[in-house]
């Protein structure tokens, strides 16, 4: 089975696509170590990640819930009511197990 995973080679497909559905773009110095801020914005809304994969995962939360405007945009309008999946899968975790060698 083909895997995809969040790393820096897919930074550019990511921005592409923003890009493609319509967000101005750019990136900013956040701190003198040289960590970077994600910039997105499309009509009234703004996005921040810390890297184009964020970004684009932020985009696709407001393409799914669509506010019209920052006006009718309420308290908390990224919120999908449904059931708290992020604790279901956190009981579920596989646990670590650090690989043993046999030979």
């Amino acid at each position: 089975m083909p895997q995809l995973g969040s790393a820096g080679n897919v930074y550019n497909s990511c921005l592409r696509l923003l890009r493609t559905r319509g967000y101005r773009l750019w990136v900013e110095e956040a701190t003198e170590d040289g960590e970077l801020f994600w910039y997105a914005e499309k009509g009234d809304f703004s996005f921040i990640g810390n890297n184009p994969i964020e970004l684009l995962g932020l985009t696709a939360i407001s393409e799914a819930v669509s506010p019209v405007d920052a006006e009718s945009a309420q308290a908390y309008w990224w919120v999908i009511e449904g059931d708290d999946l992020y604790q279901e899968l956190m009981d579920s975790a596989i646990p670590y197990r650090p690989y043993e060698d046999d030979g």
